[in-house]
């Protein structure tokens, strides 16, 4: 739901919604950190509620933060790290596993990767010749890398 999308209210059926942001305290592992949340409050009623898309995006949110809490890589930066390998999602599932649409929701941080995914991840990502290796055992085609890449 955009702002510019008239919603009336699932409860009382007599008002619009407004989206709304807040901040919010969210805690994980002990960790606390002010978090955007996404709603929507009824004109009428005053009620407050969340639409799929909003809920997905809070969701995002929450396991971005998680994912830093424990160490792992940020969507973006699984993005980063696949995009400067030159490789395609779905050739990164075949290269590091994780199923035909991991990638996709790695980066859109709808799920977190194990830390041994994260670790491959890395580790590709630092040394040219363990991605080659890996790009070799997934059967893709791919040119041998010979680039120095950064860590992340």
């Amino acid at each position: 739901m955009t702002t510019s999308e008239k919603v009336l209210c699932r409860l009382c059926g007599g008002g619009y919604l407004d989206s709304q942001i807040k901040k919010t305290t969210a805690e994980y592992k002990g960790v606390q950190k002010e978090l955007e949340v996404m709603y929507s409050v009824c004109r009428a009623c005053g009620s407050e509620q969340a639409a799929a898309n909003q809920l997905r995006t809070n969701k995002r949110v929450m396991i971005q933060f998680k994912k830093t809490v424990d160490g792992l890589l940020t969507g973006k930066e699984v993005r980063e790290i696949r995009e400067r390998l030159q490789l395609s999602q779905t050739d990164a599932a075949r290269v590091f596993g994780g199923g035909p649409v991991a990638f996709s929701k790695y980066e859109s941080d709808d799920v977190a990767q194990s830390e041994a995914m994260d670790k491959m991840i890395r580790l590709a990502g630092d040394l040219p010749s363990a991605f080659d290796y890996l790009v070799l055992r997934s059967g893709i085609n791919h040119k041998p890398s010979g680039n120095q890449r950064q860590a992340v």
